[in-house]
Order: structure tokens, then sequence, then C-alpha cells
């Protein structure tokens, strides 16, 4: 079938490709309509190198001289300890900000509960072959000092606060607790997962913090340029692209799901783990999981531009949007979201978004970008036999721009600039609306999910019940379209598209739900 690589190099596949073929492991959302002039911001001659799965990120070509920002010094000042548990107030205090408190008012707030990052400027994005056209150009962010808490919210933490306040939890794909707020049992020491924007803002607000802005967050995973090589200036050793500094994920670093040439994508645990665990992956200023476990809301309406738009100081994204952001992947995405730079959105539910709060002590700034202008996609999506029956399908639209038209392959570091999840109605067709937003070129692309792989030839959840294509890309939406046709084909070594492919083998554990393995969806697997 037509660009059938595309589609299986999207959800991960990649146990039966030639190793001369490079899979797209992972990839970046931007909204073709504006992300142009971030592409274009891209260095070095010629581009960087291809990337391949689990190749650590190369951040050589995305350092500039001009980005070789004065660091302002750094005053002991006073420090005061109120709450006299031994660690001295972080705002007015300059000392190491794993010695100081974030509320000097409560002594049960410290630095095993929340970490001071001091105020300064930093790196922010990437160009390097790993990156999404929305993560360009690299360009220095200052932000006045906050506080992150140290761990990702514990599904206790959450539930006693939606039972304490009776709220109902709005998300559609909770784990770890429900919808009420109880923890499953053993469970309460794992991060709340499935939570909606809204319910990790309220939560968030509740401990009297925020959720952080994009440029908090990253500050946070990739660390100020007091901490490089020269402590006065922003440097080339400013641009970490792990948390934990310049090493490619592993699963002692990062719980997320490894994946490469020529073997089929491994998950490290198929699960979440305790907030407190992989201590060796913390980051610059001691907060765990920032890369993999749940992926973490922000407080910024998502926009691909924002980037652009000169000198950033305090940036809170748009002032409205239609998508929330995203940040640091989850257990059952691939290695390029470990990057700190990777940038995702809410264009589907189902993947483990959770919530880590900060405390700020600045109101951020909008950033001065038009907003988003959507239409609507709309067609039909029809099995070569059967039905359409299995846990989801999944309707994916790539930037056209993406896709090399000779092999249908994705450029490595792209994923869709949209995605929706639909309940397969087990028809022998299905109808479809997909907003994207306008002015782009798209590949529109559908894959069903009919459960996990098997062996050599695994394939990730969402395309084992087969993958197709639009039979009209690739799809110009200055306007809303209509009448868009996909077909089903069934994957390699999977029976006909609409039937649910055979179960995985024992000890690779449970294929990612939801998103997790979509068509790209988040990386190849948000």
């Amino acid at each position: 079938m037509p660009h059938l690589l595309l589609i299986m190099s999207a959800i991960g596949c990649g146990g039966d490709d030639p190793p001369d073929i490079p899979a797209v492991a992972e990839s970046q959302t931007a909204a073709p309509a504006t992300r142009g002039t971030a592409a274009g911001s891209r260095q070095g001659a010629g581009g960087p190198p291809p990337a391949r799965p689990g190749d650590a990120e190369d951040l050589a070509s995305s350092w500039r001289p001009e980005l070789a920002a004065p660091v302002p010094p750094r005053g002991d000042g006073d420090c005061p300890d109120a709450d006299a548990d031994g660690f001295p107030d972080a705002r007015t205090c300059g000392a190491d900000p794993a010695t100081l408190d974030c509320d000097d008012q409560d002594p049960t707030v410290g630095p095993a509960t929340e970490r001071w990052i001091p105020a300064g400027p930093f790196l922010m994005g990437s160009a390097s072959a790993q990156a999404g056209r929305d993560e360009a150009p690299v360009h220095v962010v200052s932000v006045s000092g906050f506080c992150l808490d140290v761990y990702e919210a514990r599904a206790d933490a959450v539930g006693a606060w939606a039972t304490r306040t009776g709220r109902t939890l709005e998300g559609s794909d909770l784990a770890n607790l429900d919808a009420s707020g109880r923890a499953a049992s053993g469970r309460g020491s794992h991060p709340a997962t499935g939570l909606s924007w809204q319910d990790a803002r309220e939560y968030c607000l509740a401990q009297g913090k925020a959720l952080p802005t994009e440029a908090q967050w990253e500050k946070a995973a990739r660390g100020g340029c007091e901490l490089g090589t020269n402590a006065e200036a922003c440097d080339r050793e400013d641009l970490r692209p792990y948390p934990w500094g310049t090493a490619a994920p592993t699963c002692a670093l990062a719980n997320h799901q490894s994946g490469g040439m020529p073997g089929p994508p491994e998950l490290c645990v198929g699960d979440t783990l305790p907030v407190d665990a992989l201590s060796q992956g913390r980051g610059p200023y001691g907060h765990h999981h920032l890369a993999g476990n749940a992926w973490e809301w922000v407080a910024d309406p998502y926009h691909p531009a924002v980037y652009v738009t000169g000198g950033r100081t305090e940036p809170g994204g748009p002032a409205t949007g239609p998508w929330r952001g995203l940040r640091g992947g989850g257990w059952s995405t691939f290695a390029t979201n470990m990057r700190v730079a990777n940038r995702f959105q809410d264009l589907v539910l189902g993947s483990p978004t959770g919530v880590r709060c900060a405390r700020p002590t600045v109101e951020p700034v909008s950033d001065p970008v038009e907003p988003l202008t959507l239409v609507t996609l709309s067609g039909t999506v029809t099995p070569a036999q059967g039905t359409l029956t299995g846990r989801a399908l999944y309707i994916t639209a790539f930037d056209a721009a993406d896709v090399d038209p000779t092999t249908g392959l994705l450029t490595p570091g792209r994923s869709p600039a949209a995605e929706r999840r639909l309940e397969p109605a087990g028809n022998t067709s299905q109808s479809f609306t997909l907003e994207v937003p306008a002015g782009g070129t798209y590949r529109i692309s559908a894959a069903l999910d009919g459960g996990p792989g098997t062996g050599p030839g695994f394939v990730a959840a969402s395309g084992s019940g087969g993958m197709g294509e639009a039979g009209q890309n690739p799809v110009r939406a200055d306007a809303d379209v209509t009448g868009l046709t996909i077909r089903l084909e069934a994957p390699p070594e999977h029976g006909p598209a609409g039937s649910a492919g055979p179960q995985g083998p024992g000890g690779r554990g449970p294929a990612p739900r939801g998103p997790a393995a979509a068509s790209g969806h988040g990386k190849a697997g948000r």
C-alpha cells in the first residue's frame, strides 16, 4: 500500500525494517501554517546529520555565538529561616538551591519536596536532527526564580484532594486512581495519571501553587546558564539534552519505551513507576522523572511559533489557544521524548498525563503570536476485509513537508499536526472528522488498535488492526475538506484489517494503551 512505511515508522514498528532504512521512533508536532520560520533557523551547513532511534541527541549544531548571554551575579543576600527547619528562604538567599526553602512559613516544605530554580537565563529549544520544527530556533529565555515540586503528584495526594473537595476527576483515561479520588491498591506512590489539564490546574491551585510554564519546565529540566563551563555567560555546555546530562536514555535513567534498528520497541517497565524511582535520572536541580514516567501538563496554550517572536522574558505562551502543552514524555514513549526540548500538546488524551506543580514568584507574560485557526477534515475509513473492531481507531494528520515523497518516510523528529482517537463502530466503514491548523498541507493516515503485536514482527498496538492513508493525499487545508477516504490494510504478520492481532510475547509487558502507540502521536508513542 502507498506509504506503508510512513505509518509503520510513525507507530514505532521497526522489527523487520532493513538496517539501512531509518525508522522514525519519535517526532515533533508543529502547525504547518506557521512553522516554516522556525525550521529555517536551524544551524549547521547542510543541517545536522540524520538521527536514529536510541541515539543521544547531538546539540552541536544548535549553538550560536549570539546565545552567549550574560548571567547576572548571584548575591549571597540575607538567609532567614523563619520556620526554623534548617533551610533558609529561597527568595532572599543566594545559596545552593539544594539547601533552600521554597516556603519559609511552612516547616513541611523544604528541598526534599520542592527545589528552587534560580533567576537568570537559559537556552530553550533545539535544532538537532531529533528536534521538531516547533523547537527552533534555540534562543535565550530569562525567568525569575521559582520552585518546582521534586516529584510528580502522587495518586494518593491527588486522590485525597479530590475526595476532600468533592471533585470528580475529568480525565478520560485515569490510571492509578479513579474519578472519585480513590487510589488503586498499592498505587498511591505512583503518579496520578490520565488527569485533564483542568484537573491538573485545580490541583496545583489548591496547593497554593500553579502549573509551570513551558519555559519554567524546560529550565528546570535543562538547567540555567549558571551551571555551564562559564558561570558568567551561556555557553555550549548549557545545551544539556537530557535532565541527567548528555548520555542517551536508558531504563536506569528514564521510564520509557526504547526503540531502535533493527529490533522492535521494548518497554522499560510497561507501567508507571513510583514518583521517587530512578534517582540516576534526576535533573540538574534534583527533580525526578522530568523525562519519562508521565507526561506533565504546563500552563501555556500550545503554539508552534512562540520561539520566533524575539527576545523572551517570563514567557507564558499565547494568551489563548485550542491546545495545552505537555512536557517530559511517559512510560510508553520513545527516547526522543526524553529530550528536555521536546514539545507536545493535548491532541488526544489516553497516555499517562500527570502533573508537577510550581511555585512562581512573578506572573508570566503572553507571547505575541497570532492565534491558531483550525479547519475540519472529514471522510471515511474502510477496512480491506471484515469490520472495524478493536480498542481504538486513530486518524492522524502529518505535515506533508515532513514526508519524503520518494520513500513515504517521515523525517526523524516529526509527529502529527493533529490526531483523533475514535471508538471502532464494528461496521464496514466509519466516518471521521479531524481539526487541523488552517493553511497547511497534510498526509492523512489511520491506524486501528487491534491489540499488541508479536515476536520479531512486533507492531505497536495502534497499527495491529490495520493501517492506511487517505487516497487524496496530500491534502491542502485552507478551508474545511470533505470526502476523504482511507482504506486500511493489514500490517505484516497480522491478520485482516479489522481483526485483532495476537497477544504479545511473555516478558515484553503490555502494549502502550491509547495514543501511547498511535500513529506518530507524541513522537510515536505519546
